[in-house]
């Protein structure tokens, strides 16, 4: 029985009920039975609706837990990437700095050496 149905079932029996009012007459059982019908038809109507929402609720709730999880998750890796990408940036940076560093270190001590060198032969040549 679809709502419109059940809407009319209650037009009619609120007609007969102010039928009856009107004309001083009891209210027949037959109508009284209709109204007691339809309005448990109206509340497993209502409770079916409610039960549906609630379940399109829940499952809302879970796909947008599911979802947040999931990019929680994306995003702990996207970070521990970056840190290792950096981590990595800066030791490879650190090496190549103390590779610069020996190298002028290696420089340094070879003109020292040989300007030790020099003007050790310049103070012989001059004896």
């Amino acid at each position: 029985m679809s709502l419109k149905e059940l809407g009319e079932l209650l037009k009619e029996a609120h007609q007969t009920l102010d039928r009856a009012k009107e004309a001083g007459e009891r209210v027949p059982k037959e109508a009284e039975r209709t109204i007691v019908e339809a309005l448990q038809t109206l509340e497993t109507y209502i409770r079916a609706g409610e039960h549906r929402i609630e379940s399109k609720a829940q499952l809302g709730e879970q796909r947008i837990e599911s979802t947040a999880l999931a990019w929680d998750k994306h995003i702990e890796t996207k970070k521990q990437n970056a840190e290792h990408c950096r981590e990595s940036k800066i030791k490879d940076k650190t090496q190549r700095i103390e590779s610069h560093m020996q190298d002028g270190i290696m420089r340094i001590q070879q003109v020292d050496t040989k300007t030790a060198h020099e003007n050790y032969e310049r103070g012989v040549a001059g004896l």
